[in-house]
């Protein structure tokens, strides 16, 4: 059964707008996909995972680990799921022109060469993830504008990856006067989300 990997960064739970948009995008994935295949959901809540930043002894451990071969290990746990996953849908709030913190560390523990990337002779990136598509999610008080560095952060790594095509759904301007937040929500659930298959 395929899988689809959502990786959950919302801090503030059930009343996050992000996780809102994001579980209706899962929805319509879900219904685009009903008559051929069912997909399985795995979901990593990152505001429930105990996220350690790569430090030096941890880096050595991970070293030792991938010198040895053993990309079995709990360490990359994070890396297998990115790997093996057919689909990323990734859910974000806009925090400080990017995202929370949890999601960079998510992002360094799953960046593993021989699990989802490796590179060629040359020097070339190869990625080695199953995923075709990335979804990223995220809602935002003002507008993005040219400052979407979230988006182009996880559009990199998934390229790196070897993830082909990444979908930007956002609902923004939330947070200002007179803001209909209902029917910002609502043109954001009715624009890409709706064509997902």
């Amino acid at each position: 059964m395929p899988t689809v990997l959502f990786i959950n960064a919302c801090v503030r739970g059930k009343d996050s707008r992000t996780l809102a948009l994001a579980e209706h995008l899962l929805e319509c994935i879900r219904e685009a996909n009903s008559q051929d295949m069912a997909f399985h959901i795995e979901e990593i809540r990152l505001s429930t995972e105990n996220l350690l930043p790569m430090n030096y002894e941890r880096l050595i451990r991970r070293n030792e680990l991938l010198a040895a071969g053993q990309r079995d290990d709990t360490m990359f746990d994070y890396a297998n799921a990115v790997a093996q996953a057919d689909m990323l849908v990734i859910a974000a709030p806009y925090w400080d022109m990017s995202f929370p913190s949890t999601l960079k560390i998510f992002f360094e523990a799953a960046s593993v060469e021989g699990i989802t990337f490796t590179y060629a002779d040359d020097g070339t990136p190869i990625g080695l993830c199953a995923a075709e598509d990335m979804y990223y999610v995220t809602t935002s008080g003002g507008y993005i504008g040219d400052c979407n560095f979230g988006f182009e952060y996880a559009n990199a790594l998934c390229r790196l990856y070897g993830v082909q095509n990444a979908h930007f759904v956002s609902a923004q301007g939330l947070d200002l006067d007179g803001a209909d937040v209902q029917a910002i929500m609502e043109a954001a659930c009715s624009g890409e989300i709706l064509h997902v298959g």
